[in-house]
């Protein structure tokens, strides 16, 4: 009966466009999208007698019988619904509405768009139930972009009738229930994203017939039962995997390393457990490798140095321990390395940042030992150097006084020893520097000129000598902890480097 009735829709609202025109019809669009005194369709204006006046409208094109194929309004400050005239747009190919504030329900009337091949709304404030009996109209739509509205109820079952559709967007909605079984029946999709609904039940395994997907997203705020699909190792041309922040639990399937064109694995903040597959190292062109925050134990197998493509690992807040292979030091285009909040033990590779592209490194809350690498910032890349509540032991390399790039140095709670390079006070962008609670001695330089640093603290060390009037000159300086060291303090000094900081 539904079916029917939209069919007798289709065939009234077909013979109004042939009366009414597509002029009409945009100019209720306009008065309906109460937002558009203010948005970009002044120039949606029926004072010109032309019948093609309208295919000038902005954001309109036509076809050479002045009928509207395509429709662009996004980003144009309009608020207000859509119309049930809407539909009557029949010829429209292009309808992109996103990026405003249209809010109300979506018109059944738009199951009449049956030339329609991208439908985009997404980033507005439509609302309640997807209304899926229009996709048995839009036969031909490749593109549905429905992100970031207010849509609630179940995901629609009809969408699998879209049997050329490439891209489907549903995420950043309401959406509840399980992912439809039936979806796996859209086989000609490349881009499939639900991610930040309400979504439950276990993931299909289905989904795995899809074999042109490249970009899956299935994460956030979702609370699915089990874990990742096995049969997800089957979809080869996959090149994006975020299922972050999901609920999953039990182990990372091997079977995910015959992902060959993976480029980005995101799986973090689960409750995902036991050790690191080793065949992940088959995902030759990994990029973006994140696992932190789950429950994963054992070590980083040594397999992981044939990611020669990965720029970012992040392995934080788990349970894994065991040495850090040394040829992570290797990869070549490693940038970001944050192993922190683990059991890691041993030494840091004596060969990490040679390859001069090294950023952010954050290894803290572990129990490493040794001493720090001298080549961490060989390319002068180094932004970020965290190596907190360890074990470390030995100087501070000078070579890291030189690394002009560094914002944060956060090495407190080590062993560290010697004099502080003169450097680490001059660097330009650190705002940080904590090096407290370590068994540092000897003089603070004379000269620091670390302008943009908020908290300098250097308590509990051995630190000897005068304290620097320098010090009153770090203009930012909000935080300063000197205590439980061995400075020797002259009355006349202390009044004037009291002075420089109340200056």
């Amino acid at each position: 009966m539904r079916i029917s009735l939209q069919l007798l829709l289709i065939l009234v609202f077909a013979i109004s466009s042939a009366c009414g025109g597509d002029l009409e019809v945009l100019l209720k669009l306009k008065s309906s999208m109460t937002g558009a005194r203010d948005s970009r369709l002044e120039d949606w204006d029926s004072s010109r007698e032309s019948t093609s006046a309208h295919c000038s409208f902005s954001g309109v094109a036509c076809d050479g019988g002045n009928r509207v194929v395509s429709l662009n309004v996004s980003a144009h400050n309009l608020s207000g619904s859509l119309p049930p005239e809407i539909g009557l747009l029949n010829n429209v190919e292009i309808m992109i509405l996103a990026s405003n504030n249209l809010t109300g329900r979506i018109p059944v009337e738009m199951a009449n768009l049956t030339s329609l091949k991208i439908l985009n709304i997404s980033n507005n404030l439509f609302m309640g139930n997807f209304p899926g009996e229009i996709a048995l109209g839009m036969t031909s739509l490749e593109v549905l972009d429905i992100y970031n509205n207010n849509f609630s109820g179940p995901l629609p079952t009809e969408l699998e009738n879209l049997k050329n559709l490439k891209h489907l967007h549903l995420g950043g909605n309401y959406f509840s229930g399980r992912i439809p079984d039936s979806y796996s029946n859209i086989q000609s999709l490349e881009y499939f994203g639900c991610n930040g609904n309400d979504l439950s039940g276990k993931i299909p395994a289905g989904l795995a017939q899809m074999k042109q997907l490249k970009y899956l997203f299935l994460g956030y705020y979702n609370s699915y039962e089990g874990g990742i699909p096995p049969e997800f190792g089957s979809l080869t041309s996959l090149e994006v995997l975020d299922m972050a922040f999901c609920n999953l639990s039990g182990q990372i399937p091997v079977s995910l390393g015959q992902l060959k064109h993976l480029q980005y694995l995101y799986i973090q903040m689960n409750s995902l457990s036991a050790a690191i597959p080793h065949e992940l190292s088959g995902l030759i062109s990994l990029e973006f490798l994140d696992l932190s925050i789950n429950q994963l134990s054992g070590e980083i197998p040594g397999s992981f140095c044939k990611l020669k493509n990965v720029t970012l690992i992040h392995l934080f807040k788990n349970n894994l321990s065991g040495r850090i292979p040394a040829c992570i030091g290797d990869l070549p285009n490693l940038k970001v390395l944050h192993i922190w909040g683990n059991n890691f033990t041993s030494e840091l590779p004596e060969n990490l940042g040679w390859n001069e592209k090294l950023t952010h490194l954050d290894v803290s809350f572990n129990r490493l030992t040794g001493p720090i690498p001298p080549n961490l910032c060989k390319g002068g890349k180094l932004s970020e150097f965290i190596l907190m509540n360890n074990f470390f032991y030995g100087p501070i390399p000078e070579e890291l006084g030189n690394c002009k790039n560094l914002t944060k140095i956060r090495l407190q709670n080590n062993r560290l020893d010697g004099t502080i390079p003169a450097g680490i006070f001059n660097m330009p962008a650190s705002t940080i520097i904590e090096l407290n609670n370590n068994n540092f001695s000897g003089e603070l330089p004379s000269n620091m000129s670390s302008n943009a640093l908020e908290l300098l603290e250097l308590s509990s060390n051995g630190i000897t000598g005068r304290i620097p009037p320098a010090i009153g000159n770090l203009q930012n300086l909000k935080t300063l902890l000197l205590d439980r060291n061995r400075f020797y303090v002259e009355t006349a000094s202390m009044e004037r480097f009291q002075a420089e900081l109340l200056r």
